[in-house]
């Protein structure tokens, strides 16, 4: 497998900073973190635990099924003559499992490591707004020195700010308001008992100085940003809508997330 150790940033919710958290730590100059897969990430994830499965023991179980006992047969195939391959049982015959997933980590350095180190930086990363906490396992295995952020926000300020933003193309209703409740209740949840990586607050790593200095010693980088990079950077997706949230709304969101909300003192 690569040597290299990406970072992964993962928000709970859209419109919760990653972006700033982004350009941060790609400020550096050490780690270029690439922008949002549109869930690509999630879909390796899945993939890689759909080739665990078929390749392991039958004796080994998962979630709903056992083990295909795909690896066995080719180890077998390897021994068996030619004229003999198509009488055996290879309904779930699989290569290694290891070398799959050593061979997407040599594709994810290939396709993002080393356009980033064409352009300066010895490192690379991701950042997604879509990712649970199963995909930053499954990418944990791939990458055994890969950093984590888990970034969480006040979600009356992410709702708010979705709103803002027209729903981000759902239709205004309550089913909406649940949907992105939703979503950011089970990512919070899980960074927050998450027993890997820096988990942070918006509001912390944009208040606090210190917290930006743990977060950069977290990804193992040397060099910080410039000093006014936090005072400068305003690049964002700019709206001129100021509506609020309604007290219908505000009343739903701490009705769904009031639990959550009180875990991250918010």
């Amino acid at each position: 497998m690569t040597t290299h150790n990406p970072v992964f940033i993962f928000s709970s919710s859209w419109r919760s900073g990653s972006t700033l958290v982004q350009r941060y730590v790609t400020a550096s100059g050490e780690v270029l973190v690439w922008g949002e897969t549109g869930g690509a990430l999630n879909a390796l994830a899945q993939a890689l635990q759909g080739w665990e499965k078929i390749g392991a023991d039958p004796a080994i179980r998962f979630d709903h099924t056992l083990g295909g006992g795909g690896e066995a047969a080719y180890h077998t195939l390897l021994f068996t003559p030619k004229t003999e391959h198509a009488g055996m049982w290879i309904a779930n015959l699989t290569p290694p499992y290891t070398e799959i997933q050593s061979q997407l980590c040599a594709w994810m350095d290939q396709v993002y490591g080393a356009r980033a180190r064409a352009l300066g930086y010895s490192r690379y990363g991701i950042k997604e707004t879509r990712c649970d906490i199963a995909t930053a396992k499954r990418l944990s295995l791939m990458f055994p020195d890969a950093r984590f952020v888990f970034l969480v926000r006040n979600p009356m300020d992410v709702m708010t700010s979705i709103k803002r933003r027209n729903w981000i193309g759902r239709p205004a209703s309550l089913a909406t308001l649940r949907y992105y409740a939703q979503h950011w209740l089970t990512r919070s949840r899980q960074f927050r008992q998450a027993n890997f990586g820096f988990a942070v607050r918006y509001e912390d790593f944009v208040n606090d100085a210190s917290v930006r200095a743990r977060l950069l010693d977290h990804l193992g980088i040397a060099h910080a940003p410039p000093d006014d990079f936090m005072a400068s950077s305003r690049v964002d997706w700019q709206t001129r809508d100021e509506r609020k949230l309604t007290v219908f709304e505000r009343v739903m969101l701490h009705y769904w997330l009031g639990d959550e909300m009180r875990a991250w003192e918010y």
